[in-house]
């Protein structure tokens, strides 16, 4: 062997990771890891806009606090249901929580739903996760959230209850049965 022909030899310095070797087909994973993140930023914006991020606020959240709406006010529900029976008019119950499916859905037509019935009947809102919540729900009888109390004129009884989410119309059946019966 000629002193010409001995093999090369890398220094540690010239060698390469394997993150900057070519893949099978001869390409380097820079681009297909630019396109995963791309996806995945398309998917988070698609998530925002369809959970109405940016969207105006509804008429129940004017005047409130950014994100603020009527059944996510974290009051005191056993002073809030005093003053209602307080008031002698029909109430509207709701314990929820802020995070359970049905709960959300519930929240979401009661916040488009209830202004149209200010000053008819009134509205306690009564989170279950809070303490004030969980004082509130030992004076009902009930196992599952969401459940909608609905009370005569001065809380004198429960005329109606329901467990789940409800619908537009629905609410409004409740709601107006209550008015009707005042």
């Amino acid at each position: 062997m000629s002193k010409n022909s001995q093999p090369a030899r890398t220094t540690p310095m010239e060698e390469k990771s394997p993150d900057d070797a070519p893949t099978a087909t001869g390409r380097s994973k820079g681009p297909i890891a630019l396109l995963v993140v791309a996806v995945f930023i398309g998917f988070v914006a698609i998530k925002l806009v369809s959970d109405g991020v940016g969207t105006a606020p509804s008429p129940a959240s004017e005047g409130a606090p950014a994100g603020t709406t009527i059944t996510s006010v974290r009051n005191d529900a056993a002073v809030d249901y005093d003053a209602a029976v307080a008031s002698g008019k029909p109430i509207y119950v709701l314990f929820h929580s802020l995070t359970c499916e049905p709960c959300v859905e519930i929240s979401s037509v009661a916040d488009e739903v209830l202004p149209d019935y200010e000053g008819d009947v009134v509205f306690v809102n009564a989170i279950t996760d809070d303490p004030s919540g969980q004082q509130l729900a030992a004076n009902f009888a009930f196992q599952y959230i969401p459940t909608s109390f609905f009370l005569s004129a001065g809380g004198a009884e429960v005329v109606d209850s329901f467990t789940g989410a409800m619908g537009d119309a629905q609410m409004r059946a409740y709601l107006d049965a209550l008015v009707q019966a005042r």
